[in-house]
């Protein structure tokens, strides 16, 4: 499947075709890595194509990467799995992709059990020649496998060329996950959507506010966990206010618990904001009551803004953020264990300033790593 020495000779540098697994999201922080990495490979000499789900092809990024020459192939999304079965048997965006003849296939995983939901992408991989690399973007312990699934993830895991994670967590979660090791494995740092030189200015509101950047997904975000502790007595007579940044299926229900735990006029909606100094100008601390994540960008962007952040001990939060230093981070994303959390950093809210820049000098040191060259450098490699 792969290029005859005749068309490569038309073209020095390598032909990386990008796979996302992503479904039902029009762009997400999952997809920052293998985006930049693509547009720096274009900028390189090197080729780049992609193969996304159709919302993904909305996105502003995907057509800057059609402007920038990249090839892009959509897969077709339907509410009903047959009827997307079906159409493809006869058009496959996969086939075409095949047919572009990448030298090296990078996918892009929302999550390890990803792998086992395209069944035509499994085949791909196992049964073509062409080098392939994983890189997974979030895992957590909650993650339950078949016997079948564990074997389809473990079988691709054992195959690819590189597998990529941005938390170390993540990496030895999938080695307990899968009971293999994987020498062949790195770890990659999501890259900063924004840098900045110094911190942003301190919020002159006297009144507390608390940021969450997160989308509206419970199961995983921890919206509800964080409105019970919020809920708590001790917080009814205390000065502040709560804003929630984001869009995705569990709005609803994030509003009927706001009304249900009595928060309204306390906590907000803010809908999505893509500016985040826009934010964070406004907000003292970010909280993120997560019960699986990768190394969430979130997080890096409010350090990188200067706000300190009160998370949980999952993904890559640990590795980033010092606990009392840069921010606070709870056992787990239960409402016991989180309110006692933030029971903490409020107490300490008057070292919330000194923390922010401690973050600010963490998150410059992180960005200053280059993850996003570090990344294609792997993927272009010949090893």
């Amino acid at each position: 499947m792969g290029r005859s020495p005749r068309e490569k000779d038309r073209h020095s540098g390598v032909r990386i075709g990008f796979v996302s697994t992503v479904q039902h999201y029009t762009w997400a922080g999952s997809e920052e890595l293998w985006y930049r990495a693509a547009s720096k490979a274009i900028e390189e000499g090197h080729e780049a194509g992609c193969l996304v789900h159709s919302p993904l092809d909305q996105s502003d990024q995907i057509r800057k990467m059609r402007q920038r020459g990249a090839t892009v192939f959509v897969r077709r999304n339907d509410r009903h799995p047959r009827v997307t079965k079906a159409i493809e048997k006869f058009t496959s965006a996969l086939q075409r992709f095949q047919k572009w003849k990448p030298d090296v296939i990078v996918v892009s995983l929302g999550s390890p059990l990803d792998l086992t939901y395209w069944s035509q992408l499994y085949c791909v991989l196992v049964n073509c020649s062409i080098p392939f690399d994983l890189l997974l973007q979030f895992n957590a312990d909650s993650l339950g496998y078949t016997v079948a699934q564990r074997e389809t993830v473990k079988n691709l895991f054992s195959r690819c060329r590189h597998s990529v994670f941005v938390s170390q967590h993540n990496r030895d979660l999938t080695e307990r996950q899968l009971s293999i090791a994987l020498p062949r494995s790195s770890v990659v740092f999501n890259p900063f959507r924004l840098q900045l030189s110094a911190p942003l200015s301190w919020p002159n509101e006297q009144s507390v506010t608390m940021g969450c950047v997160a989308r509206f997904e419970t199961r995983w975000k921890g919206h509800d966990v964080l409105l019970e502790c919020l809920a708590q007595p001790q917080w009814q007579s205390r000065d502040w206010k709560l804003n929630l940044y984001g869009s995705g299926p569990d709005k609803n229900y994030v509003q009927r618990l706001i009304q249900h735990y009595g928060l309204q006029g306390r906590v907000q909606l803010r809908g999505y904001i893509r500016d985040m100094q826009q934010v964070w100008s406004e907000c003292h601390i970010k909280v993120l009551a997560s019960h699986g994540e990768g190394t969430p960008l979130a997080v890096l962007e409010a350090m990188m803004c200067g706000r300190p952040v009160i998370t949980t001990d999952v993904g890559g939060n640990r590795e980033v953020l010092t606990d009392g230093v840069t921010g606070f981070i709870s056992d787990a994303a239960t409402p016991r264990s989180f309110g006692l959390v933030l029971e903490t950093a409020w107490q300490r809210r008057g070292d919330w300033a000194a923390m922010g820049h401690a973050a600010h000098a963490t998150a410059v040191s992180l960005a200053n790593a280059d993850p996003v060259g570090a990344f294609l450098h792997l993927v272009t490699s010949t090893k």
